[in-house]
């Protein structure tokens, strides 16, 4: 273990990025996308790796913090319409980020098993459809190793 404590920020974020990017396909072999930042062309549905937050659990021994991350998941339908597929895609989501065991480790950092914080829905009309979010908060514990 170091006496210098690092930002677990990006490692955090590339963790789930990884486990989501590539992963997630409810449409016969077309897998959703996972952005940062949402481009201007993007079609729906799609996942935003929205915010994170981190925060330092004192502790003598070791750099530790509790983390959490909101995934965004977004839907559009040209008129209204339900929250079927939002779901689906937040169940396959689950599938790939609540497991037992580390949920990442390098060689910085050791990522804990993620739990499930909260889920809630957006609905809004826009100019270009009605769109369905689905966010969903997961958390974990960070060690510095």
């Amino acid at each position: 273990m170091t006496n210098i404590a690092k930002d677990p920020s990006n490692t955090y974020r590339k963790a789930y990025f990884d486990k989501l990017n590539g992963q997630i396909s409810l449409l016969t072999g077309k897998f959703i996308p996972v952005f940062d930042v949402v481009p201007a062309d993007a079609v729906t549905p799609y996942i935003i790796l929205s915010s994170t937050i981190l925060t330092p659990i004192a502790n003598s021994d070791a750099f530790i913090y509790s983390g959490s991350v909101v995934i965004d998941i977004v839907t559009r339908f040209p008129t209204g319409g339900g929250q079927k597929l939002a779901n689906d895609i937040a169940n396959a989501v689950f599938e790939k980020i609540l497991v037992r065991g580390n949920f990442h480790t390098d060689e910085d950092w050791n990522i804990y098993t993620s739990s499930l914080n909260d889920t809630r829905i957006l609905e809004s009309q826009s100019q270009t459809g009605y769109v369905i979010r689905k966010l969903i908060t997961f958390k974990n514990s960070i060690q510095q190793l």
